[in-house]
């Protein structure tokens, strides 16, 4: 069976059931749980469309950034044909886990420096609008290239493309009532799952030139 898809996804949960502060003041969200969750909706539709997926951590327990970082590389270098996307998604927080707070948004994160990650990092940003209305997408400019903010997390900087996806603020009260909501996260995965093919669509249009 022939494919169009030419990326190869690294699904990349945020930390672990044991990691402190992780979770909302009240203790009633937890990122790692929620996370996990999420992607393992985004996994059964992303291989229902014909793409190749794999984990940098399938348990609940934090395996640390350098295991995850050397488990993306090992992947990204199995199979030359495919183009290999990082996708870590997480919950943001403004303060340090013991009290609410008012940030709330979406943000999207590449590697410090303009690289083809910015170009996917614009795709997903573009479609933040249409299928999460009403939330605020947290940009750092405006400049094509540069809308996305940066960082040098571990998972970002392999030898491979990859987004840090932080979904709305685990210590705002509303924010968290979304994060709870079934349709809202139905939401989420449709939207990781629509940019990843908006980013499959760019490479396709790259590789038949």
């Amino acid at each position: 069976m022939t494919t169009n898809k030419k990326l190869l996804v690294i699904l990349d949960p945020a930390h672990g059931e044991e990691v402190p502060g992780k979770r909302s003041p009240d203790g009633r969200h937890r990122e790692y749980k929620w996370s996990r969750e999420r992607l393992k909706e985004v996994d059964h539709l992303l291989k229902a469309l014909g793409y190749t997926v794999v984990w940098t951590n399938e348990s609940d327990t934090e395996t640390g950034l350098s295991a995850r970082k050397r488990i993306a590389n090992t992947y990204a270098k199995k199979d030359s044909s495919l183009v290999p996307l990082l996708i870590s998604l997480h919950n943001d927080a403004k303060g340090n886990g013991t009290a609410w707070e008012t940030a709330t948004g979406v943000s999207v994160w590449t590697s410090t420096g303009k690289t083809t990650s910015d170009i996917f990092a614009g795709f997903f940003i573009q479609r933040i609008s249409e299928w999460m209305p009403g939330v605020r997408r947290r940009l750092y400019k405006d400049e094509y290239l540069e809308r996305d903010f940066e960082n040098d997390f571990t998972v970002l900087t392999g030898d491979y493309f990859a987004l840090l996806i932080e979904c709305l603020f685990q210590d705002n009260k509303d924010d968290v009532s979304l994060l709870e909501d079934a349709r809202f996260c139905k939401r989420v995965e449709d939207w990781i799952v629509d940019s990843v093919e908006d980013c499959n669509n760019h490479v396709n249009q790259k590789t038949s030139k």
